[in-house]
């Protein structure tokens, strides 16, 4: 056993396989191969089985996968810290909570945070999920219900959802809440896709018979806001959206229908990455405080 097979190891486990992991280098390859498999023979089990084109780790070759990302992890704070380099945290989040959220507090982070440098990433909630449990991410702010069971989390309060109209697509008239007929009547932009959201809020309009006259699809809640910007949609968007529409005249109208869209968030990470990389236990408190959502 060494610390480069074990580096190995982990870049093949986390690539999906050895061919990816070796980017087309032959060389690589071989090597990759050779050394998972001289792992394999010291600690005498298989640590990785052919699934397709690629390769799915077995319960042992997880279980080593953790062990080796929370040792590297924390050799490289050690690292760092001899060089007087910035300790490098990975945040994950999905688009509308990095640029409604955490972007517009980064200088606070700086404040709060002066030896850290982050890394932000926009991942869907399945894939922050995996990666916290897997230890390839430090921390993720996600729906409260997908944090697996080994992982920690601290409530960053609900994520909300609203109707946001351009005054001059509102019909005549119209109040605060529009009816299920004046929500038919305006363009609508939403997410494009079959995904879980664009299903449910599908659903919800049916049921409330405000099925909704779309008339664009893009691929992220902010693509959505630039949408209702431009005066010519309406969205359905996060709460925390109201942001983009300050000092224009945009109408946030909050439907009963759209309730059960609420979601509670939660900032989650590895509690075994915690205990061996004081930095990242010190910036828990900071990053729960500034990704609290606030409600309207």
């Amino acid at each position: 056993m060494s610390l480069d097979r074990l580096q190995s190891f982990c870049l093949v486990a986390e690539a999906g396989g050895v061919t990816k992991a070796a980017k087309g280098d032959a060389a690589r390859q071989s090597q990759f191969s050779r050394q998972i498999k001289e792992l394999e023979e010291f600690f005498g089990v298989e640590l990785m089985r052919r699934s397709g084109r690629g390769v799915a780790l077995t319960e042992a070759g997880r279980r080593l996968h953790a062990l080796a990302r929370e040792h590297f992890a924390a050799l490289g704070d050690f690292k760092a810290d001899c060089a007087a380099e910035p300790l490098r945290l990975t945040v994950a989040a999905g688009d509308s909570l990095l640029q409604w959220v955490l972007l517009p507090r980064l200088a606070t982070v700086q404040e709060r945070l002066p030896g850290v440098s982050l890394r932000l990433l926009n991942l869907p909630t399945v894939e922050i999920a995996s990666g916290l449990a897997d230890g390839t991410l430090d921390f993720g702010l996600l729906r409260a219900d997908a944090v697996a069971e080994n992982v920690r989390q601290t409530a960053l309060g609900g994520l909300e959802f609203a109707l946001f109209v351009p005054a001059k697509l509102l019909p005549a008239g119209s109040e605060r809440t529009l009816s299920a007929k004046e929500v038919r009547q305006v363009p609508m932009a939403t997410l494009e896709g079959e995904g879980a959201f664009r299903r449910e809020l599908d659903r919800l309009a049916r049921r409330a018979k405000a099925a909704f006259n779309v008339r664009l699809e893009v691929a992220s809640f902010p693509l959505a806001a630039r949408a209702v910007r431009s005066g010519a949609f309406a969205a359905v968007l996060p709460g925390v959206a109201r942001e983009e529409f300050r000092g224009l005249e945009v109408q946030e109208t909050s439907p009963v229908w759209l309730k059960p869209l609420s979601r509670p968030m939660a900032l989650a990470w590895n509690p075994r990455l915690a205990r061996v990389r004081p930095g990242l236990a010190k910036a828990i408190p900071v990053l729960t405080e500034l990704g609290r959502i606030e409600a309207a």
